[in-house]
């Protein structure tokens, strides 16, 4: 077993029931402290996201930011000679001249767009294990033992892993490499992350000591956000959602905790072989939510109204939102249709339909229904609690725009402030990340349009 050096951490390693381990707090963590930092040891940019981003360290291209291809693949494009010089001595060169035949493969094209990222991804891993003509994940500059850490990820079983093609050169007997290539990609598919940028996706990455220490909940009082630093790798922070005590676990997100609850349970099972148990998950599948009523009944408004009601203190306007770790083990009976897997994707849709293209009353109403909905299903502080209600700010700030009334009579500019300071304490809480402005910026020039310091 590789050794931890989690000296500048605020976690230690203990011994779990059924997990491996588990990541317990070895002093009380407040909300929004960075729990660790991990910097990558491999990540590969989605395909949408190639020419726009820099290869090794994720900048965006702008006007003052100008992307350059590198000559011998045409593929790769790069901020500087330093970002262009430090990948092509990670993996680059030993990938350069194969990549566009690669890509154009049939092998390659015929994967889904998940397992291409996840195909360049092992590319870049495997040939930054190769040194001296062998793999071995101890050699060379070893990124501070995060290739030994990979290594000692648990592997699912090899006969189950998915045979992905690499872009490689041949100094290496094709089935060693495909043995090899098979053993590595077991021990990253189920434990890669997807890198985000204002919760925004545009790439997959390997963080070996996150995969290790952090177990899963889809109540977790912790999550992952990814900070861009020009001419660096990209490096995973994880944040503490909430005041976490000494000794209680750390847990992150695996999976998006407003999926349905039988959709998480397969994924689970099916990526990581458990099932989750925690209270979340045990109280949606105890209750077994039935469809909601037709959208525009009086039931379907009666439901949604309660709902409003019970999460945010007011069925009509933003009042108060409630942070209690159990909102959700003591909702009311009544309300369960609301978790039922059609609802959340159809409330989704209408308010990103309305907010965009109108009519904003629809728009507002439906977006605090949402914001209720959210505040269920999440943990307090989730980021995307914030996001929605940023969106909801300005969404009512556009109506103000639209009709507007003396400040003093117009109950929308309120509306717009109410949902601007939730913004504004989880998001804080999340902290900047991602590329430069998004969405602490946006809340700095709201606060200066609606007046408040």
């Amino acid at each position: 077993m590789v050794a931890l050096d989690l000296t500048h951490a605020s976690i230690r390693l203990e011994e779990h029931s059924s997990a491996r381990n588990k990541a317990v707090a070895s002093s009380s963590i407040v909300a929004g402290k960075v729990v660790l930092t991990v910097p990558a040891l491999s990540t590969a940019l989605l395909q949408t996201e190639k020419g726009r981003r820099c290869d090794y360290c994720h900048r965006l291209a702008s006007d003052a930011v100008q992307l350059r291809k590198c000559t011998g693949c045409a593929s790769y494009l790069y901020c500087g000679k330093e970002c262009q010089s430090a990948q092509w001595i990670a993996h680059h060169k030993r990938i350069c001249k194969h990549y566009s035949r690669f890509m154009a493969s049939r092998e390659y094209q015929t994967l889904s767009s998940h397992d291409q990222v996840d195909a360049v991804l092992l590319s870049h891993l495997l040939a930054e294990a190769y040194r001296n003509g062998q793999y071995t994940p101890t050699s060379g500059e070893d990124r501070d033992g995060a290739l030994g850490i990979f290594m000692d990820l648990m592997r699912g079983p090899l006969a189950h892993v998915a045979s992905l093609p690499v872009s490689l050169d041949q100094r290496v007997t094709d089935s060693l490499q495909a043995v090899v290539a098979k053993d590595y990609h077991s021990r990253f598919g189920n434990n890669n992350f997807v890198v985000h940028s204002h919760l925004n996706s545009y790439a997959h990455g390997i963080f070996p000591l996150a995969s290790r220490l952090f177990n899963h909940s889809c109540a977790p009082n912790a999550v992952t956000k990814y900070i861009i630093t020009p001419s660096k790798p990209v490096r995973m922070e994880v944040i503490a959602l909430r005041d976490i005590a000494e000794d209680e676990e750390v847990t992150i997100p695996y999976l998006d905790p407003a999926l349905p609850v039988e959709t998480r349970q397969q994924a689970l099972q099916s990526n990581y072989g458990f099932s989750c148990s925690c209270p979340t998950c045990c109280i949606v599948e105890r209750v077994h939510p039935m469809p909601p009523p037709r959208q525009g009944s009086t039931e379907m408004d009666d439901l949604e109204s309660a709902l409003r009601r019970y999460a945010l203190s007011d069925a009509g306007r933003v009042a108060e939102l409630r942070e209690d770790s159990v909102l959700l083990q003591e909702m009311p009976v009544e309300l369960a249709p609301v978790l039922h897997e059609s609802y959340l994707p159809q409330l989704s849709e209408t308010f990103s339909r309305t907010s965009h293209e109108g009519p904003y009353t629809e728009a507002l109403s439906t977006g605090l229904t949402l914001l209720a909905l959210y505040s269920l299903v999440y943990p307090a502080n989730y980021p995307q609690i914030g996001m929605h209600a940023l969106e909801l700010a300005k969404t009512a700030w556009n109506a103000v725009m639209m009709y507007p009334e003396p400040a003093a009579a117009n109950p929308l500019e309120s509306d717009a402030k109410s949902y601007l300071l939730i913004a504004t304490h989880v998001l804080n809480i999340y902290g900047e990340e991602g590329d430069e402005g998004g969405p602490l910026a946006e809340i700095r020039v709201m606060r200066d349009m609606l007046g408040q310091p």
